[in-house]
């Protein structure tokens, strides 16, 4: 299977392709019975029952792929050795190739295609030279082969060209994604990522009591900054910030653009204590190097609430906590942190 089918995907292609496979062995099993081919009739009998299996294999998707592959050639070759119904057989054969790609994908549906290829070159081999079967004309097998070879290639360059354009949709989706988690700004992760991660440090906390600490920190005077010195100034000195949390916080640590110039730092395993270390260290941090573009340059701060979630509180009431342990640091002169 190409590996960028998910599970239900794959499910309905081999489903659907055993059903199909099934309806059409079975019927024309039927037509051989009434013609009196017996032994052509209990040939596609029995492949009727192996795409039945095939389909009432439900968990093991490349399992049913497999059979109904083997299958469908062991019934091919059959077909050629003996020509099937007045030497109509061998024409069947040209449903392969699509069949292959649709279940194997590109790299392993070429290696089964050349497989199975050698293998009716093998069939009319033997059907000729012990005379199971006449072919008439004698370019018959040939033309058969050769007319596979072509449907087999437009099959292959088919699906690499579906193959290519689905990589790119994927990697595009992917990046889409992406960008959909991150502040274009400052490439911290923003308030849409933060809060699935808090969601699964919340369940943590639930399930196996594992602590976690929110930083909750606005910059402060951030307006009298953007007056001052202009907005590309104010940019920048958020994009200073954000590098200044890459050092600051432990690798763990989840820092991120909450909104405006408020930032939000999750910290797993850790206590308040640990929370306030590392929210000294940004302090500090921002205290040894000052925010400069062209000839202007000061250093910001930092007003910090942090906490301790807990797991009888909603997220929305541990932050609505930290938010005021925020604006406690700010009403005592800023440039502080204040924890729970």
């Amino acid at each position: 299977m190409y590996e960028y089918s998910n599970k239900s995907e794959r499910k309905l292609i081999v489903r659907f392709f055993s059903s199909i496979g099934f309806i059409a062995t079975f019927s024309m099993a039927s037509l051989a019975f009434i013609n009196s081919s017996y032994l052509l009739a209990c040939t596609l009998v029995v492949s009727s029952f192996v795409y039945l299996l095939a389909f009432s294999i439900s968990r093991g998707v490349e399992k049913s792929g497999t059979i109904i592959l083997y299958n469908l050639y062991a019934l091919m070759f059959y077909l050629v050795l003996t020509g099937g119904a007045q030497g109509t057989g061998p024409i069947w054969i040209f449903i392969v190739s699509p069949v292959t790609y649709s279940i194997r994908g590109l790299k392993r549906g070429t290696f089964d295609i050349i497989l199975f290829l050698l293998a009716i070159v093998l069939g009319f081999y033997c059907a000729d030279t012990f005379n199971i079967y006449d072919y008439s004309p004698e370019q018959f097998p040939i033309r058969i082969i050769l007319a596979f070879i072509i449907v087999a290639s437009l099959s292959g360059y088919y699906e690499f060209s579906r193959e290519k354009y689905s990589s790119k949709i994927i990697a595009l989706s992917q990046k889409n994604e992406f960008l959909a988690t991150i502040d274009p700004l400052t490439n911290l992760p923003n308030r849409r990522y933060t809060m699935n991660k808090l969601v699964a440090f919340k369940s943590e906390l639930k399930d196996n009591n594992t602590p976690f600490v929110i930083l909750l920190a606005d910059v402060d005077n951030f307006k009298k900054i953007n007056d001052q010195f202009g907005h590309d100034f104010g940019d920048e000195a958020l994009i200073q910030l954000a590098k200044t949390f890459d050092k600051s916080i432990p690798k763990n640590a989840i820092g991120s653009r909450w909104g405006g110039e408020e930032f939000l730092i999750v910290i797993p395993n850790a206590t308040v204590e640990q929370g306030e270390q590392v929210a000294e260290k940004i302090h500090n941090a921002l205290k040894a190097s000052a925010v400069s573009l062209f000839s202007d340059s000061t250093n910001i701060t930092l007003s910090i609430g942090v906490i301790s979630a807990s797991a009888e509180r909603s997220i929305d009431l541990d932050i609505k906590r930290a938010d005021e342990l925020l604006y406690k640091a700010k009403a005592q002169g800023k440039n502080r942190t204040c924890s729970s």
